[in-house]
């Protein structure tokens, strides 16, 4: 379930960074609206949790893959 939720975050978060970037840039050099401010805002919050999210899936795939091995391992049986 995670990993098909991960898979539009990703997408979201991909595709969001060029937007983010050009907003950036214009609020910085071109021009300070405050409408440019606000969009600025939301997307930098918008960036950080679906980053934070895709940083914690990974650690939560290899727990769920050692899980997972240990579960198939079978005993040896060494005499």
């Amino acid at each position: 379930m995670l990993n098909k939720i991960g898979k539009y975050i990703r997408r979201l978060h991909r595709y969001l960074t060029p937007f983010f970037v050009i907003v950036t840039v214009l609020y910085m050099f071109v021009v300070q609206s405050p409408i440019l401010y606000k969009l600025q805002r939301i997307m930098m919050l918008t960036m950080a949790v679906t980053g934070t999210f895709l940083f914690i899936q990974i650690y939560y795939n290899k727990y769920r893959n050692k899980k997972r091995r240990a579960l198939n391992e079978k005993p040896s049986t060494k005499i």
